[in-house]
């Protein structure tokens, strides 16, 4: 019988209509399966992590919850399998589902089950994430404790801006301006903006793929996950000031800068690169000398929740 792999790409199947094992496995030690159906909907449980569905008297939603915990811990990832569970059966239909990343969620859909005559539809809800970078990967689970899975803005284009004024040397030069960057990729996959560029903002706007990174040749196309890497690697033309006006008002922007309140268009939401405790805006301070500032954020779990809370507040 066949196998189904359903994911972002390939998010229905139709099977045929029978009793219905359902099982998660991965990180489970303390994941359990969560049905939401109708009461007259047959449901037997052999433990926290697997249950059949001898029927479908109607749709059925199969979910993922901590057992013992009000959130999901880093690193869990589960597997959701769906197979017939009909013994005399050599080879059952299954249908499987890229494993989900639910580090830092309260509880997860996975899939929903409809019943149609001789056929049941098994639809996704849950794909896999965008593959980002560590840092960025502990931003998007830091926003989702605050606003939860699917939140959607697909569609949406988000600019990070960069100021390059000469005081900034000292921000790019110990990485502080990537992290901030890599930051805001990961809150933006959150809010499900996948569109994210970003520009140098000095005596002009220069869009960081149009700086060529690699030699001679037109320059590529920085993709969001790349954004980070990106930013390291540029050699900005340093002015005496940034032209914060340039940046196109209708778009949302968080401004990354020394000087925050500096002409920094009112509507930006803002990352100020600073050691001053003063500064009200979300504040990313400077590592300690020779350290690299997405690893000494990443350390510092607490600092990374401020920024990104306040980014959600922002973009939201």
């Amino acid at each position: 019988m066949p196998i189904y792999v359903l994911n972002a790409s390939n998010q229905r199947a139709h099977i045929p209509a029978g009793p219905l094992s359902v099982s998660i496995t991965g990180s489970v030690h303390d994941a359990a399966l969560e049905l939401h159906a109708g009461p007259a909907q047959p449901v037997m449980r052999s433990n926290a992590r697997h249950v059949v569905l001898p029927e479908l008297s109607g749709p059925v939603t199969i979910a993922v919850r901590p057992a013992s915990s009000t959130r999901f811990a880093a690193g869990t990832v589960v597997h959701l399998a769906i197979a017939h569970d009909i013994p005399t059966e050599v080879d059952p239909v299954q249908v499987h589902f890229d494993p989900i990343d639910v580090s830092g969620d309260a509880a997860v859909v996975f899939a929903e089950l409809r019943p149609h005559g001789q056929h049941i539809e098994v639809a996704v809800s849950a794909v896999a994430d965008t593959a980002l970078s560590p840092l960025a990967a502990a931003a998007r689970t830091s926003a989702r404790r605050l606003i939860g899975r699917g939140t959607g803005q697909r569609g949406a284009e988000l600019v990070v801006a960069l100021n390059v004024s000469a005081s900034m040397r000292p921000w790019f030069a110990d990485g502080s301006a990537a992290a901030a960057a890599d930051v805001v990729v990961g809150v933006a996959d959150a809010l499900g903006i996948h569109n994210v560029a970003g520009v140098l903002v000095g005596a002009t706007i220069t869009e960081v793929n149009e700086i060529r990174l690699d030699g001679p040749g037109a320059p590529a196309a920085v993709p969001a996950s790349g954004l980070a890497d990106a930013v390291r690697q540029v050699q900005p033309r340093w002015s005496a000031g940034a032209r914060w006006s340039r940046l196109r008002p209708d778009v949302a922007t968080v401004a990354c800068s020394d000087f925050p309140t500096s002409g920094v268009q009112e509507g930006f939401a803002v990352i100020a690169l600073s050691d001053d405790y003063r500064v009200g805006s979300p504040r990313l301070p400077a590592p300690p000398p020779g350290h690299d500032a997405a690893t000494e954020l990443l350390s510092n779990p607490k600092v990374l929740d401020e920024i990104t809370t306040g980014l959600v507040q922002a973009l939201t």
